[in-house]
């Protein structure tokens, strides 16, 4: 068994000394009630100092605390009442409710009526009028009932505070963890959106400047056309460039980062034949308006492969299927054997996987004999109408 001093707390045994102090004198003074066997004034200290060691272990054992003060006031109410005696028994009343185990405030609460209604018998008993009867009974009450029953709600009081106060706290680190997530995925964002606007563009001026490097018996024009398209890439890259970095900076929720159109792709596809990739560009079914993501998405799939394909391939095909509930994109290229004069990190094949598997579609990337296949299906949300090609 755990002993009662141990965590004991400084302010309660100073409490209890102090109590212990102020009683003596009182006793000393002989103000309390005499009646039963008449004792020596020693033992008029044997039910103060009981229970103000209940005070003193209130909160490190609360059930010790009551033991000690029923103890004490068993003795006083046998011996004689002394008021500071029946003050301190109080707080001990006050210390198990407020402290103790939750299953016993029920038992002393039900204690406690038991006993004002005895003391209420014994009044009558004793021939005192109703007055009398009810003075002994509101007495007893006040002694009994009341402390207790400020404790139960001193406790209920603070458990709602400290409920709060957890909830308060669980709530701000759920903010915390929320904000980390936006900027996680913000920054997820941005970088997938600078390596597809970026890698296109550098790959294709790297591609070209390898050429230029590799190639001796190129004539003025060739050179000049070469020079020409390097120029082109770096100004379309560094236009990209800049309006991606101008809605970071002003922060628009208004505007998306990025946001293209199927009928970009011609466009795209007759940018990567200038850098000399060959392409053949397919339609499959009538074309119609698509989600904004979507077609976002599906340019992006092209995109990331037509730039591995120029470095990885020499020439490659683009397939755009509507279907009545997805879209299907395919582009397919050769393969060489030498080594990409470009290295790839990686990053945009996990990049357009995550942009269409967010749309609930499908990405399958690989060798298909010696060509390079990417197929993704994108749904559309079942918008079977067949709108005006644009």
């Amino acid at each position: 068994m755990a002993s009662p001093i141990r965590g004991v707390k400084r302010i309660d045994l100073i409490a209890a000394v102090a109590l212990f102090a102020a009683g003596a004198v009182f006793i000393a003074l002989g103000v309390y009630e005499r009646y039963g066997p008449e004792l020596p004034t020693a033992a008029r200290f044997v039910p103060l100092t009981l229970v103000c060691l209940g005070v003193a272990v209130r909160r490190a054992r609360p059930g010790w605390c009551l033991a000690l003060g029923v103890t004490g006031f068993g003795i006083e109410l046998v011996t004689g009442l002394a008021l500071v005696t029946v003050f301190v028994f109080t707080d001990n009343l006050y210390a198990f409710a407020r402290y103790g185990p939750r299953r016993g405030v029920p038992v002393l609460l039900g204690v406690s009526a038991v006993l004002i209604l005895a003391f209420g018998v014994w009044a009558a008993f004793e021939g005192n009028s109703a007055g009398s009867i009810l003075s002994v009974m509101s007495i007893a009450a006040i002694v009994l009932m009341s402390t207790p029953l400020t404790g139960v709600i001193v406790r209920q009081a603070h458990e709602r505070a400290s409920l709060e106060a957890e909830r308060a706290e669980q709530t701000a680190r759920l903010a915390d963890v929320r904000n980390r997530e936006a900027v996680l995925r913000e920054r997820t964002v941005m970088a997938r959106e600078l390596h597809d606007t970026v890698a296109n563009y550098l790959s294709a001026i790297a591609l070209q400047s390898t050429g230029l490097q590799a190639r001796k018996d190129l004539g003025p024009e060739a050179v000049r056309e070469s020079v020409a398209a390097i120029r082109q890439s770096s100004v379309e890259g560094l236009a990209e460039l800049r309006r991606i970095i101008g809605i970071l900076r002003t922060g628009d929720a208004d505007e998306e980062l990025a946001s293209y159109r199927l009928d970009q792709i011609p466009e795209l596809v007759e940018r990567m034949r200038r850098v000399g990739l060959k392409v053949d560009y397919e339609v499959d079914g009538a074309a119609r308006e698509l989600p904004r993501e979507v077609e976002t998405a599906a340019f992006r799939v092209t995109q990331e492969s037509l730039t591995n394909a120029l470095k990885y391939g020499s020439d490659a095909v683009v397939a755009v299927a509507y279907a009545p509930d997805r879209l299907a994109l395919t582009v397919e290229n050769a393969v060489e054997a030498a080594e990409a004069p470009v290295g790839g990190g990686g990053a945009g094949l996990v990049g357009m996987t995550e942009r269409v598997r967010l749309l609930g579609g499908t990405v399958q990337a690989g060798p298909d004999g010696d060509r390079w296949r990417v197929r993704a299906e994108i749904p559309t949300g079942g918008n079977g109408d067949q709108g005006p090609a644009r």
